[in-house]
């Protein structure tokens, strides 16, 4: 019986009847030729038709110039080495081969001109792997409880609403139950074609200790099998001095395999003062791994579903805006000074990620006020006041109308809701103002304030604090205001830098076509203005309105 470590691949005929395997520990060349490894009498085959052989990267199939071709899975292939797994197909000709069973030795790899040693490897299937348990000798894993804590710490991270904390506690019960010096999740940005540390725990009495380096998660990832490094040569200790930015024993790196894609890598290493990794603890990492990845992946599917939705929600909010080119960027600033006031606040971050929806959302209603109403220039009738006024609750029947988006009509209903009771649509007063209302309130109020409108210029950002300031404990809840206010320097900031863009942008630093500068030098100038459409009052032959009361 050949031993673990002993590099081996079987292959079988796939489409006879009769069961007929070859097996290697190095090479199989398949052909005609009586001297060969596989010989198929078949007149489909050349005399050297194709190879499976063993390299660097594992088992690997090639063509040999045949004349009838090699296939890999159905996909013809070339002289171009191509990896194989257990249940791949080789057509070769007309005749199928099967591989039963791949093993491959750790051996080695290599990084340029430097050689590391692999101690061992693991590459099972990412379902599989939390039930497997490598035997130990005894005392060497004491406490298998603590094993099941972490397995159970990966599936907990899977129903986490937030990757973060979750992560950072489970990679910190790693590092003490492996009694690793460092402890690294690394993941995969597609983007960019590189790993990025995603959480990083350290253990050194006290003293910093550094992020590992890259370069060793990254073969691992490479080559697709959790690997165990030992610091035993020379070129292995400088190769790794350089990589980890320290001296270190052994490393592990276990790859995050989800269901249908690796994710990243998790690593772990000891100083030169412990004993360095076991097999054991390899495929224990590797076992753990797999919970974890599992708990990534869906981790990562709920941020991108996130993301999508906060994109679909933002180009809604501009859609609304885009109905009256006078509110130009508004609903994007409240969010944004909305955020700096919440955070100063304290309020969490689950809070704090639902008010930047639910601001994002805050005058959605207007989607159903008449566009003469929203476009006039000049001071509202009483009729028309109330027309805007209902936005709020026409605002609350679309969001009510969109399932588990339930915790955005506070603010949606109540962001013109007033501290003394006297706003609308409900009269609330004081607390009995949600929290998230209060503080869109403030942010909604400085917006309107310092934005130029049609039937105003924007305030400055002194004058605006000033009329906060007077609104509070009236208008307004003290203590956002009084949070605002701290806040200060951020959202004047904010306010200049989006003054400069505007200018920049009024200055004509767009760039336009060839073809509408042709169109523009042909086409007369107008020497009046238009008059105003039918019905419309000229802009600005009316008095204006508070913005306060949009």
């Amino acid at each position: 019986m050949s031993s673990p470590h002993t590099p081996r691949i079987v292959l079988s005929l796939a489409n006879a009847p009769a069961v007929r395997t070859w097996s290697s520990s190095c090479h199989l060349r398949i052909g005609r030729l009586p001297e060969l490894e596989v010989v198929l009498d078949d007149p489909s085959v050349s005399r050297l038709h194709a190879e499976v052989l063993l390299n660097e990267e594992g088992w690997v199939v090639r063509d040999r110039g045949s004349s009838n071709g090699t296939a890999r899975n159905g996909v013809r292939i070339g002289r171009t080495p191509q990896p194989v797994s257990p249940g791949d197909t080789i057509r070769v000709g007309t005749v199928v081969l099967r591989v039963d069973d791949v093993q491959v030795r750790p051996g080695t790899v290599r990084v340029g001109a430097q050689t590391i040693r692999v101690e061992a490897a693991a590459q099972r299937a990412w379902a599989d792997s939390a039930d497997h348990e490598e035997p130990a000798p005894s005392g060497s894993w004491r406490d298998q409880k603590a094993l099941l804590r972490l397995l159970r710490a990966g599936h907990r991270l899977a129903q986490a609403a937030q990757v973060g904390d979750p992560l950072r506690q489970l990679l910190d019960e790693v590092v003490t139950l492996f009694g690793a010096r460092r402890g690294a999740v690394f993941l995969a940005d597609e983007a960019a074609g590189q790993l990025t540390v995603r959480c990083f725990v350290g253990r050194s009495g006290g003293a910093k200790v550094r992020p590992p380096g890259k370069t060793l998660a990254a073969l691992a990832l490479r080559d697709r099998r959790s690997l165990l490094f030992k610091d035993r040569t020379a070129a292995a200790r400088h190769l790794a001095d350089s990589a980890l930015r320290g001296e270190m024993h052994s490393v592990v790196c276990a790859v995050l395999r989800g269901p249908d894609r690796d994710l990243g890598v998790l690593h772990l290493d000891r100083g030169p003062d412990a004993a360095p990794f076991t097999e054991a603890d390899l495929h224990r990492a590797d076992a753990l791994a797999a919970a974890v990845a599992l708990g990534l992946d869906r981790q990562q599917l709920v941020e991108r579903h996130e993301a999508l939705f906060l994109q679909t929600v933002t180009a809604l909010a501009q859609a609304v805006e885009m109905r009256d080119a006078s509110v130009g960027n508004h609903t994007q600033r409240v969010t944004a000074y909305a955020l700096l006031l919440a955070e100063e606040l304290g309020l969490d971050e689950d809070v704090r990620r639902h008010l930047r929806v639910a601001t994002l959302l805050h005058d959605i209603g207007k989607i159903a006020i008449d566009d003469q109403i929203l476009r006039k220039p000049g001071r509202l009738s009483d009729h028309e006041s109330d027309q805007v006024k209902t936005h709020v609750t026409r605002g609350a029947e679309i969001v009510q109308m969109i399932p588990g988006l339930e915790w955005a009509l506070p603010v949606v209903r109540g962001h013109h809701e007033r501290w003394d009771g006297r706003g609308y649509p409900d009269g609330l007063a004081g607390e009995d103002i949600p929290l998230t209302a209060r503080v869109v309130a403030v942010a909604d109020a400085f917006g309107a304030l310092t934005a130029d409108r049609a039937h105003h210029k924007g305030a400055p950002a002194p004058r605006a604090f000033a009329e906060l300031q007077a609104g509070a404990g009236t208008h307004f809840d003290p203590e956002c205001v009084a949070a605002f206010l701290r806040v200060r320097t951020q959202v004047e900031a904010l306010l200049e830098k989006e003054t400069v863009e505007q200018r920049a942008l009024e200055s004509g630093c767009d760039t336009v076509s060839n073809r509408d500068l042709d169109r523009a030098r042909a086409k007369p100038r107008r020497t009046k203005p238009p008059a105003p459409a039918e019905g419309l009052p000229a802009r600005g032959e009316t008095d204006p309105t508070s913005p306060l009361s949009d």
